[in-house]
């Protein structure tokens, strides 16, 4: 009984040396994100962590480890680190989104969209998901515009310069079509960056401006 309750008190005590050697540097790494040294920080947070092993791990620790993986350009650590954070319940849309927010600045559009995407269904009300959603629904709305616009004035200009006899040479007519098309595409897009943002004045402004042409048309 005797060994056991040694073992036991030396188990305890190699525990709590490893807890203060994780607060320890857990702090270092506090003191270093408040003075911007985020290469120190990241750096003495890993260490704590390391540290400390199995046990449950601080959730501000992880969020802060992402803010110094973005600071330091180390966005696969940024992107750990966020979804851990998010994972614990510690500023779980605010981590998500800046996942995605790292995906778009890499460029890399398929798995930015299905951050934005799945934080918005995750979070509906968030307001960071719901404007970063409705941008981008706006955006699709735009290339279709554009897309009519640019269709519609090549049409005219065959016109112009007789490469089409009149308004009624099938390939008017069928470039009309498609820039009828092109207008009519951009109103889904458009209906739902409003929804998401009832006071987008220029979505209001180019759905009005695509319905005109889809009657026109």
């Amino acid at each position: 009984m005797k060994r056991i309750a040694l073992l036991l008190c030396l188990s305890l005590g190699f525990v709590s040396l490893f807890a203060q050697e994780s607060v320890k540097l857990q702090n270092a790494g506090n003191d270093a994100l408040k003075a911007k040294d985020y290469a120190k920080a990241l750096e003495s947070y890993e260490k704590a962590m390391a540290v400390w092993g199995t046990a449950p791990q601080d959730s501000v620790m992880l969020y802060n480890c992402g803010i110094c993986g973005i600071q330091v350009k180390d966005y696969d650590k940024a992107i750990k680190y966020f979804n851990l954070a998010a994972a614990h319940n510690f500023k779980p849309a605010d981590a998500l989104f800046k996942v995605a927010l790292i995906y778009k600045f890499q460029k890399n559009n398929d798995a930015y969209l299905k951050a934005i995407n799945e934080g918005a269904a995750k979070y509906p009300e968030n307001p960071s998901f719901k404007g970063e959603l409705s941008k981008n629904f706006l955006m699709e709305a735009v290339a279709h515009y554009n897309g009519g616009n640019g269709l519609l004035k090549a049409a005219i200009d065959k016109i112009t310069s007789k490469k089409y006899k009149d308004a009624n040479d099938p390939g008017y007519k069928a470039e009309i079509a498609k820039a009828k098309k092109e207008f009519s595409d951009a109103i889904p897009s458009l209906d739902k960056a409003i929804e998401l943002n009832p006071a987008d004045e220029k979505a209001k402004e180019i759905k009005a401006a695509c319905e005109k042409q889809v009657k026109a048309l």
